[in-house]
């Protein structure tokens, strides 16, 4: 229970004009994936859902700065039972640039970064088993909205794109990852 309240407080008493560490979970979907993989369940251009977290820096003006770590477990999964774990992890160092300034209660915006994915594929016959790490960058747009002086709600969509790699088992041409991804979350400011 103290910890409630001290979250509460924390969140709900109001914040300087100034520089702002960040803290943004969120949850989503990827759609319109595209892939070198060997694609034994069908996955590619499926939904698929995503999570993940980051931790930033945000200006008293418009810039923000962030690391971000996100997962989508399903990527390379489908119902089919040929693939026990086709996941996709993503760490990016992302810059954003807001139009309205941290006091705004509206702030569009445009981010974008550069980080690395990292594709697991593991099927039941271990014949195209793999992992695979690739060069990645996203790019996108959004809008926070507040929602108390240390909260705000963040809804994006983001295009994320790798580098093509050599083939190993797990393709048949040069192996890549690229979908859009679509996510909300909260984020806390300190």
């Amino acid at each position: 229970m103290r910890t409630i309240v001290c979250l509460a407080i924390l969140v709900c008493t109001p914040s300087g004009a100034y520089a702002q560490c960040t803290v943004r979970p969120f949850g989503g979907v990827n759609f319109g994936a595209e892939h070198g993989f060997i694609d034994l369940d069908d996955a590619a251009g499926r939904v698929q859902p995503t999570f993940g977290g980051a931790v930033g820096w945000e200006s008293a003006g418009v810039v923000g700065l962030e690391v971000e770590l996100a997962t989508s477990p399903r990527f390379l999964k489908g119902d089919s039972g040929l693939i026990d774990s086709g996941r996709v992890d993503t760490y990016f160092a992302n810059a954003s640039w807001r139009f309205r300034s941290a006091a705004a209660r509206y702030q569009p915006f445009v981010a974008g970064g550069i980080g690395s994915a990292r594709v697991t594929l593991d099927d039941v016959l271990d014949a195209f088993t793999s992992t695979s790490n690739l060069i990645a960058a996203n790019a996108g747009a959004g809008v926070i909205v507040a929602a108390a002086p240390r909260l705000r709600l963040v809804g994006d969509v983001r295009y994320i794109r790798s580098q093509y790699s050599d083939t190993g088992r797990s393709g048949f041409d040069e192996v890549h990852v690229a979908w859009w991804r679509a996510s909300a979350g909260v984020l806390f400011r300190f």
